[in-house]
């Protein structure tokens, strides 16, 4: 096996008795070296080298059983090199790059499964030793758990990945539970990975990285030549602390965001409540950290990016705006922070944590244009929390550009106009469509209905379907219908005599973006009522499903296995092993017989596939 760790000169070496010296690791000697893999000796070094690569010992006698580490929260991303070496546009050279909790960030061949390397983070040295011994704990043990992220570039658009063409694939890790630091390779070559850079919280101008939960997005920003790396700083263990609400928790990392160059790993620009400097936005008022994957938005299509979203687990929604024409050095008032939303409440029941990304969808209604913001609130460190009562929510963002101006000079009130008086939105500013009045209500409640979501600034939905619910993935739109998922934690308690854990209830609903009314007939009775919002999908908890867009131009969502709808009508292929699909709309429009309705778009109506 190819085995790598990073150097203390930023290179790569091999992870090997011969790779591994007190050098290479940048410690003083060798019984520094034994320290940090928590070994006393040569000998036992040896011995855990060989065992990581797969031997039981370092006589290479027999090898072990099973060699891969678990995947919990890491996600296998796809690289397509398209026709390199001897693979064909038609059997191009596809690669799985996925982090376990070994400690290993593994490339695979897609063609048939074999490693092609993997990378062990040096500060993950000491995590070898408790792997292999193996304890009988309640304690998961964490390597590189947060899912990897990846800049494709493709110089002549010829759909391959060839160097000499000046082709570039470069790949971002964090470590979510695993630690506070964040990895850069250039996978350009899928055999030969370079390292590129490394961030921690001792890197100057990090140190309110907490452990690294947020997602990194990849964008381009005006100013920087390269791509840069946008993502939230991160969470503190401190809301591990299900007798604290996280709103009110002192948090002492996780509360900022930063820009990072995406080949140098140099800091651009960061928001943070550490003091303002040439290169950090002093926001006193981020409290909470940013576990959450950043959502950036380009609103012009001129390729860069000019706001961006993210949430905190103190129940906050956040929008940045990259005004200006250049990075900001000394002066920050270009970039703007602003508090959109503050959507927490009062004891546990009001403490609703964000940890999945803004979804937006850009929407005209009543021909007024907005960006509709999605995102559902769920304690994802606390699955099994059932105190809570967690929401999914929709806000507006009338404000579809870039705010150009600052904030007003005087006061809110009589004569200012500017939108951002109006901001914190809260829990009151929004509808509460949670008894589908504009579907299933009379007449009367129907127009009360109607008006009073006119008035809001979006929509609320109450998490009740089962004790516990909440809302742990970011949504999916397709044409103005709102997917997401939902989990509700098991009553039976875990088996002692067995590695299984208490089933719980996942759910998928489909909602319309407007006002929040059922859109498909999960129940199969013909007939649109608030209990076809959603339809259990097995006892797992499921994350974003996957938008499949085949050749036969059929749109389909791809829901996890194990997913088994309460009815079939709907869903169509696979099996309990490999998964279901949802069918969403065909090729093949048909006659339009129907009324137009807020929600659809005028001229493309499409019928869903399924058994009648």
């Amino acid at each position: 096996r190819v085995l790598k760790f990073n150097t203390a000169t930023g290179s790569l070496a091999d992870l090997t008795s011969a790779g591994v010296t007190a050098t290479a690791f940048g410690v003083a000697n060798s019984a520094a070296l034994f320290t940090a893999f928590d070994v006393a000796d040569q000998t036992e070094l040896n011995d855990l080298l060989a065992w990581t690569r797969g031997w039981t010992s370092s006589a290479k006698s027999a090898k072990r059983s099973w060699i891969m580490g678990d995947i919990l929260n890491s996600r296998p991303i796809a690289i397509n090199y398209g026709a390199r070496g001897s693979y064909t546009k038609t059997n191009p050279d596809l690669r799985l790059l996925v982090g376990t909790n070994a400690g290993l960030l593994h490339l695979f061949k897609g063609d048939d499964g074999s490693e092609s390397w993997a990378f062990m983070p040096k500060e993950l040295a000491g995590l070898l030793s408790v792997r292999r011994g193996n304890a009988e704990s309640s304690d998961t043990v964490y390597g590189v758990d947060a899912p990897p992220v990846i800049y494709r570039y493709d110089a002549n658009n010829d759909g391959s990945i060839k160097s000499e063409n000046g082709d570039k694939v470069y790949a971002f890790v964090g470590l979510r539970r695993g630690g506070r630091a964040m990895y850069a390779l250039d996978l350009t070559d899928p055999d030969n990975p370079v390292f590129l850079w490394k961030i921690d919280n001792s890197t100057a101008g990090f140190s309110e990285l907490g452990q690294t939960w947020s997602t990194p997005t990849v964008t381009k920003i005006r100013g920087s030549t390269n791509p840069v790396l946008i993502f939230g700083a991160g969470y503190d263990t401190a809301n591990d602390d299900k007798t604290l609400q996280s709103s009110s928790t002192t948090n002492a990392m996780g509360r900022g965001v930063y820009v990072v160059d995406a080949v140098t790993g140099a800091l651009l620009w960061s928001a943070t409540p550490g003091a303002a400097s040439a290169k950090n936005k002093q926001v006193t008022a981020f409290t909470s950290p940013m576990a959450a994957p950043p959502t950036v938005m380009d609103s012009n299509g001129d390729g860069y990016a000019d706001r961006i979203y993210i949430p905190d687990v103190g129940g906050n929604v956040w929008r940045i705006d990259l005004a200006g024409t250049s990075i900001p050095s000394t002066d920050h008032t270009n970039w703007r922070v602003l508090q959109l939303a503050s959507l927490a409440e009062s004891g546990h029941s009001g403490d609703r944590r964000f940890f999945s990304a803004v979804e937006i969808a850009r929407a005209i209604q009543n021909g007024t244009s907005f960006d509709a913001l999605m995102l559902g609130s769920g304690d994802r460190s606390n699955p099994n929390a059932t105190d809570n009562s967690d929401r999914f929510y929709m806000i507006r963002d009338y404000q579809t550009g870039i705010y150009t101006t600052n904030p007003p000079a005087k006061p809110c009130g009589t004569g200012v106009t500017d939108p951002r008086c109006s901001l914190p939105l809260t829990n009151s500013s929004l509808y509460n469509a949670s008894a589908d009045l504009i579907q299933v209500g009379t007449e009367a409640e129907k127009v009360a209905a109607k008006s009073a979501l006119s008035a809001a600034s979006g929509w609320y939905v109450n998490l009740t379907a089962a004790s516990g619910e909440k809302s742990l993935a970011t949504s999916r739109t397709i044409l103005g219908t709102v997917y997401f998922t939902t989990f509700s934690p098991g009553g039976s308690a875990l088996n002692a005599s067995q590695c299984v854990p208490a089933a719980g209830t996942g759910r998928l609903y489909a909602v319309n973006l407007f006002d929040a009314s059922s859109k498909l007939d999960f129940d199969g009775s013909s007939t649109l009522t608030a209990s076809d919002r959603s339809v259990v999908t097995g006892s797992m908890i499921s994350d974003t499903p996957s938008i499949y867009a085949g050749s036969d131009r059929v749109v389909q969502l791809i829901l996890p296995p194990g997913s088994v709808p309460t009815t079939g009508s709907i869903f169509r292929e696979g099996s309990q092993s490999t998964g279901r699909r949802l069918g969403l709309q065909t090729k093949v429009p048909f006659v339009n017989t129907e009324t137009y309705t807020p929600g659809q778009e005028a001229g493309r109506f499409w019928y869903m596939p399924d058994s009648r």
